[in-house]
């Protein structure tokens, strides 16, 4: 008997897992379907991009990329909530999953295909998972890595860059390590949608040799909670904005405020003035890449969800630590169409990988 779900996904695919993680907390009843060459025309016939994940349900709906596939079924599924009854606190969980789906992502890809160990390493498990059950062709780990090395400049990932990527990494892994030295998710006792966002990317990290040796050797709080994700389930409420205030005030002001949203601004202004290139000013580095059209549209709905929540709380914290500078800025706002994630060469993610 066919599952309610089938989702096709990949074990090196940072959105695939976050879906899975959501789905698994949710009770729901599904097939987790590795994508491999042996799927390929299973899968081809339901996607409407070739990109993971890829949701179909009982009634051959599919759903592609994962923020709003995980908020169609929050609205359909019931049970557990993911959002927090405090509207401050839901939308500080939707801005950190949005930072860890546009920003953090690229410290993934960054490690994953910079350093010689973590391309060997990552090569090879593709190849593995495409393969799976075949003899590979002669050659194929190296033209993984070879093809995946030369998407690094869609993440921005360059010599240039690297510092930059790198301390905002371990600036954001000593503050996600003190929020779970309090509470067992990162918003409260239970998980939000950024605990899956979060998860999602540095579950992968964790797996990859060089920033894995980081995460083991500097965050233990992080390791246990990233086990825990495996399986979330409710361990008691969520916190309040009163009481998260002073614990996120690093990661909004110098994470959120200094580092990615200085790049969504940039990036969203390239995509509508349709420049062929980015570059942005952060913490002294210049930063350029390929504007993403994804990351704008994006942007543009964090947006939307900020102007709907009218709490004074919210604005006094988004205001103190400088998020509401670029949040409440009027910008322009290009028609970005149905595109979906990957538009941008699927430089932000894995072979075939979506948001």
């Amino acid at each position: 008997m066919t599952a309610p779900f089938r989702l096709y996904g990949a074990e090196l695919s940072p959105y695939s897992v976050k879906v899975r993680a959501y789905l698994r907390f949710k009770n729901a009843d599904f097939e987790w379907l590795a994508r491999s060459n042996a799927r390929q025309e299973e899968f081809a016939r339901y996607a409407k991009l070739p990109l993971i994940p890829l949701l179909v349900d009982a009634n051959e709906r599919v759903l592609q990329d994962s923020t709003p596939l995980i908020e169609t079924l929050e609205n359909e599924l019931g049970g557990q909530a993911i959002s927090a009854s405090d509207p401050g606190a839901a939308f500080l969980a939707v801005l950190i999953e949005d930072y860890a789906d546009e920003w953090l992502n690229k410290a993934m890809f960054h490690y994953r295909w910079s350093y010689p160990a973590d391309q060997e390493s990552a090569a090879k498990r593709i190849v593995a998972a495409i393969f799976a059950g075949q003899e590979p062709p002669e050659g194929a780990v190296d033209n993984v890595r070879t093809r995946m090395i030369g998407r690094l400049h869609y993440v921005g990932s360059a010599p240039e860059t690297a510092s930059l990527i790198e301390a905002s990494f371990a600036r954001a892994l000593a503050i996600f390590e003190r929020l779970l030295a309090k509470r067992p998710y990162l918003l409260g006792a239970r998980p939000s949608i950024a605990d899956f966002g979060v998860a999602g990317q540095l579950a992968q990290l964790a797996s990859d040799p060089t920033p894995g040796a980081i995460i083991e050797a500097q965050a233990p709080n992080v390791r246990a909670w990233l086990a825990r994700m495996q399986e979330p389930r409710v361990e008691g409420d969520f916190a309040t904005l009163g009481e998260l205030r002073q614990d996120v005030m690093d990661l909004l002001a110098r994470e959120i405020a200094g580092v990615y949203l200085p790049w969504m601004s940039a990036n969203a202004d390239a995509v509508a003035s349709n420049a062929a290139g980015l570059s942005v000013e952060i913490d002294g580095v210049t930063f350029a890449q390929k504007p993403q059209r994804y990351a704008a549209k994006a942007f543009a709905e964090l947006k939307r969800k900020r102007a709907a929540v009218a709490d004074a709380g919210l604005g006094s914290l988004l205001g103190e630590t400088g998020v509401d500078a670029f949040l409440l800025r009027d910008q322009a706002n290009p028609d970005l169409g149905d595109e979906g994630e990957g538009d941008d060469e699927e430089g932000d993610a894995e072979e075939g990988d979506a948001e």
